[in-house]
């Protein structure tokens, strides 16, 4: 019953009509900001904000300080993104049972861990913003840091888990590189720090705002550049690869018909353009506001071509990595 699940749920993601649904590509791109967000937020309010609760609270809606507002409105943004990312993922598989038999019939696994950590932080995420968007005298402040500090450890297995989804579906041996699930978790991070950015875009920061703005482009500078050496990596791998079924990936991807979503989306729209962005607005030479809002477009748009160009270079029709791949998922289907 259990491997059935399993098998079920690979077979539904990977092999309908040769190629991953258009609707995980979308989990895969907001699963991971959401669940940057969250973290982001957490840290943030953990770290420096502070934010009062319980009978201390300043009432029901956001916070009145402006660096409160810009938590409160990223744990919103970062919720709705992981919410939405979770019922992609739903309406991909196309049948509900699939998922179900995770959490019926739970086992040590990649997939049934990723499940757990992907249900916890929409729990916790929901938590997060009841708390801070509704007057709950009876919830204390060390409620929230117990239920922030546990967000941010999750939030980081789902951001891994976006990856790890990808590496582990055997037989696609491009996506079979550690560097996949690095690669998605610093453009987790940094998707997440960007939704941050674009909410900030509509509050009126203070100088304390203005600190943690450029503690984050720092943050999001690092993990960009971090992003670039690990896709670099990864592509210069693929390229020496000797495996027909990488090459023809390979081929696709930098040369083919993806080309532009790598070069021009991701590349140069995700990586280089708001790095650029982010130095021109840090060192005051535009308004910081406009600047991180523009970096924050830029970003997001990177960060669904990077999925996307993976994922469909992974599974192009063409594919052709394992001669007995079906056959096997066939024979494992009948023996489960």
């Amino acid at each position: 019953m259990c491997h059935s699940g399993r098998s079920g749920l690979i077979h539904g993601l990977v092999w309908r009509e040769g190629m991953f649904g258009a609707f995980a590509v979308f989990y895969l791109f907001l699963g991971g900001a959401g669940a940057g967000a969250i973290a982001a937020c957490s840290l943030i309010d953990l770290l420096a904000v502070k934010q009062p609760f319980g009978t201390s609270s300043y009432g029901p809606g956001p916070s009145v300080r402006p660096l409160g507002r810009i938590v409160d409105y990223g744990f919103l943004a970062g919720f709705v993104a992981l919410a939405v990312g979770i019922v992609s993922l739903l309406l991909d598989l196309g049948r509900i049972d699939r998922a179900l038999a995770l959490f019926l019939s739970p086992t040590m696994s990649v997939m049934t861990l990723g499940s757990y950590a992907l249900a916890a932080l929409g729990v916790l995420g929901a938590a997060l913003v009841l708390v801070r968007f509704m007057y709950l005298p009876f919830v204390k402040r060390s409620v929230v840091v117990a239920l922030e500090a546990i967000a941010v450890a999750v939030a980081l297995v789902v951001m891994l888990y976006t990856g790890l989804l990808l590496q582990s579906v055997g037989g696609v041996a491009f996506w079979a590189s550690p560097l996949v699930p690095a690669l998605f978790v610093l453009s987790s991070a940094s998707s997440g720090i960007a939704l941050l950015f674009a909410v900030s875009f509509f509050v009126e920061c203070d100088r304390a705002c203005v600190r943690v703005l450029r503690v984050l482009v720092c943050a999001d500078a690092a993990a960009i550049v971090l992003e670039a050496v690990c896709a670099a990596c990864f592509v210069v791998l693929a390229g020496q690869s000797g495996h027909f079924g990488v090459q023809e990936s390979f081929a696709i991807l930098t040369q083919g018909e993806l080309a532009l979503v790598w070069w021009l989306g991701f590349a140069a729209c995700g990586l280089a353009a708001p790095l650029v962005v982010e130095v021109v607005g840090i060192r005051g030479r535009v308004d910081l506001h406009a600047a991180l809002a523009v970096s924050a477009v830029l970003v997001l748009i990177g960060a669904f071509c990077l999925r996307y160009g993976m994922v469909e270079a992974g599974v192009h029709r063409d594919l052709v990595l394992e001669p007995a791949m079906e056959e096997t998922i066939d024979l494992t289907e009948g023996l489960s």
